[in-house]
């Protein structure tokens, strides 16, 4: 089998990583069953539940699925990490250390009501808001552990590929400020969703859906094109949903298909990778994305089109490379009681900052269940949570300072403290100073605590602003919960007023560009332009203050869906 160029590259890349950048310390107690146990150190619990606690490098998963297979999924999961640092690695902003993404997986689809209004395929989500970044997912067919022999067959593997696609789709939104062209985002995720992994071996080029299907179809004959390669450049997305088996829905799926296709073109030598790098630097800072893949490639209309068809037919391959030191997780597995296994979602779903009105049905439900756990942690943050954002926080500051004083290294106390402190000052009188005070004394030792916490930073810029002269350092709180946090349009919106308040106009712009050029959420994209024409004018101090306090606090989610049609 002939190996590219970009896959020698990768391999290179690979063996220079030292064999204890991932750890290689002996556990305390191995886990046996179907996987390999290495690197699993297990902590049990009398009275255990269903559900339990991993944690490894960038994940932190609750499950109430059979651990073998989730402990594989996370195998696959730091994979796959590594793989996107290695592609992306000029796109990373350089930052010491980011916050693990939180997954609950469930065996089983059952959407909480909580959640919202949903399609009925739907089987996985991510929420991004300015409580926490969360997916969701479900299991729905089991295809885990591959062989080597078997790598390069097709698989019945849809939840891994459903775990793969929206970890890929969050890692560009999270970790790198890629918003455009829309033809990238869903071509890349395809590509490196489709990626799998055995201990020794991976397999890539793959499409993750079936979209490419509809590529073969129209090669063969077997179906009309509705799409050139032109069109997809400049491609806008569908403005309203569609049904199955609608126009609609097969031009959606041809122009999956040719994503995919000028994403596997593009990484397909290191030629093209350094000119991908280009391209996508001239499209997010304004640039037409056909203008420009004609200025880099040199490929543009019939000659494009022609070209895409040629490298399908003769460099379009899955190929299968021995990568012997593939890294693995590092899993420290818990098993909750019985009872803490009962807070698990309430304690998710409030950090998915919902609606009014499901909040407060949420915290009624936790007056009841938490009452009948009191010396559970579990149970009692996540009242206390509840308490704070739908509530009154006083009825949390009892439990939540007693927390404080019993477990000082914990920075959630620390942090939900602080917040009902900052509450309570939104409403007080003359004691208005002491509430900001003790907020910003709760906040600050959790940011101690949790440096990389994005959430934290953005509480204490918010407190800043409730003082009567905000500083520099409380500004900067809105960079640092951004730097932390790409994916959360409100504190993208809030670093861009704050770095042009701090007078760092290239800064500012780059933050503003970011939200521009983010087709997913029109609001923030049009209300970053507005703001870009007004400093053009000149804006005061004064008027960056009041927009920045004017913000809503809780904008929007930010969610990705994955869907399964069959």
């Amino acid at each position: 089998m002939a190996i590219p160029q970009y896959v020698f590259s990768l391999l290179v890349a690979i063996s220079l990583v030292p064999a204890c950048a991932y750890g290689n310390e002996s556990p305390k107690t191995v886990a046996t069953g179907k996987q390999d146990p290495s690197r699993v150190v297990v902590k049990g619990v009398r009275d255990p539940s269903a559900w339990f606690r991993i944690e490894s490098q960038h994940l932190i998963v609750y499950s109430n699925g059979d651990p073998d297979e989730v402990i594989e999924l996370v195998n696959n999961l730091e994979r796959l990490d590594y793989l996107l640092r290695l592609y992306l690695n000029s796109f990373l902003d350089r930052r010491d250390t980011m916050p693990k993404l939180t997954l609950y997986f469930q065996d089983q689809v059952n959407w909480p009501p909580e959640v919202g209004a949903h399609s009925p395929f739907a089987v996985g989500l991510v929420n991004s808001c300015v409580a926490a970044t969360q997916v969701f997912t479900y299991g729905v067919g089991k295809s885990w552990k591959l062989q080597n022999s078997s790598l390069l067959h097709a698989e019945d593997d849809f939840t891994l590929m459903h775990n793969l696609s929206l970890y890929v789709d969050n890692f560009l939104y999270r970790q790198t400020r890629i918003r455009a062209p829309i033809w990238f985002m869903s071509g890349f995720v395809a590509y490196f969703s489709g990626t799998r992994f055995t201990d020794t071996e991976m397999a890539i080029g793959r499409d993750g859906g079936t979209s490419y299907n509809r590529l073969q179809w129209i090669d063969e004959g077997k179906a009309g094109a509705r799409l050139s390669f032109d069109q997809v450049l400049n491609f806008k997305g569908m403005s309203k949903p569609f049904e199955l088996g609608t126009p609609e829905y097969f031009e959606q799926f041809e122009f999956l298909g040719r994503s995919f296709n000028l994403v596997h073109y593009m990484l397909s030598s290191e030629e093209n990778r350094n000119k991908m790098a280009k391209y996508l630097d001239l499209v997010n800072n304004g640039g037409d994305s056909a203008g420009a893949f004609a200025d880099v490639f040199g490929l543009a209309g019939r000659d494009l089109d022609a070209a895409m068809l040629r490298y399908r037919r003769a460099s379009l391959k899955i190929l299968q490379v021995d990568v012997p030191r593939l890294p693995k997780a590092n899993i420290d597995f818990t098993r909750l009681s019985r009872i803490e296994g009962e807070f698990v979602l309430d304690n998710a779903l409030l950090k998915t900052c919902p609606s009014p009105a499901d909040g407060r049905k949420l915290l009624e439900h936790l007056k009841l269940t938490a009452a009948n756990a009191p010396a559970v942690d579990l149970a009692q943050i996540a009242l206390s949570r509840a308490q704070v954002d739908w509530g009154d926080p006083r009825d949390a500051i009892g439990y939540l300072s007693r927390a404080v004083a019993n477990g000082p290294r914990n920075p959630e106390p620390h942090y939900l403290l602080g917040l009902a402190y900052a509450k309570l000052a939104e409403g007080a009188g003359p004691n208005r100073q002491d509430l900001l005070a003790s907020a910003r004394t709760g906040l600050t030792q959790a940011a101690a605590l949790a440096p990389d916490a994005p959430e934290i930073s953005y509480a204490l810029f918010r407190v800043g602003l409730m003082g009567s002269n905000p500083t520099d350092k409380d500004m900067a709180r809105a960079v640092d919960a951004w730097r932390h946090g790409h994916d959360v349009p409100a504190f993208a919106r809030a670093a861009a007023l704050a770095y042009a308040w701090l007078g760092d106009p290239a800064d500012c712009y780059q933050v503003f560009n970011t939200l521009v050029r983010n087709k997913r959420d029109h609001e923030s994209a049009e209300w970053a332009a507005t703001w870009l024409a007004r400093l053009g004018k000149g804006v005061t101090r004064d008027e960056l203050l009041a927009a920045m306090r004017s913000e809503k606090s809780a904008l929007p989610n930010f969610r990705s869906w994955a869907f399964d049609n069959r």
